[in-house]
């Protein structure tokens, strides 16, 4: 199929959640091919996977792209939509938080990438607001409502035992990042040389 309204609903679906499951992604798919194919074939997992790979084509020049991600505490496979580009963490968050909310995103990321099980306690996440000293100063309020904010985004994931893990997202748009810059801290996959949390990337 050539590239088509199809496609563009899709990357406009995926790309306003961030993330989604396999099967959400399907059912997205599903309702996309009603509107504009309605007489086609109903899709599956392969018109996905095409639907998929053409998109990632087209958007790979603006360093974007959506991968396939084993997210293996809960065991769910998601479509992540990823930018890729090579600029600095604090240049890609700028466009949607201050200083001081780059700067705890940032905290909170290390934290957790360098805790043994790559863990850390929601009341943890929170004490690290007090060490941001840019004005204006981060409160309590906002913190609890950023951590609240990029867990539903998919950057941290709660664990049914109380702790944060890194997120889906993360662990997809930043595993590279997170690689550099923790390198004693991070597993690498001795055969594909990837970052390995509790996932596997496709």
């Amino acid at each position: 199929m050539a590239y088509s309204d199809v496609h563009r609903a899709f990357l406009q679906s995926i790309s306003h959640h961030g993330f989604i499951s396999s099967k959400q992604a399907l059912t997205i798919l599903l309702s996309i091919y009603t509107k504009y194919h309605p007489d086609d074939t109903i899709p599956n997992e392969h018109h996905l996977l095409h639907v998929i790979t053409s998109i990632n084509a087209k958007i790979a020049r603006y360093s974007q792209k959506i991968k396939l991600v084993r997210f293996e505490p809960n065991r769910t496979d998601y479509y992540v939509f990823c930018n890729l580009s090579d600029r600095t963490l604090a240049d890609r968050l700028h466009t949607s938080y201050t200083d001081s909310e780059v700067a705890y995103f940032w905290l909170v990321l290390k934290e957790m990438a360098c805790c043994d099980g790559q863990a850390a306690s929601p009341f943890l996440c929170l004490y690290l607001s007090e060490l941001i000293t840019d004005k204006p100063r981060l409160s309590k309020v906002r913190a609890e409502e950023l951590l609240d904010e990029w867990t539903r985004a998919g950057y941290f994931f709660p664990e049914s035992n109380g702790t944060w893990i890194l997120g889906v997202r993360t662990v997809a748009e930043f595993g590279q990042f997170l690689r550099e810059k923790f390198e004693d801290k991070i597993h690498v996959c001795l055969l594909c040389k990837e970052a390995t949390f509790y996932v596997r990337i496709v």
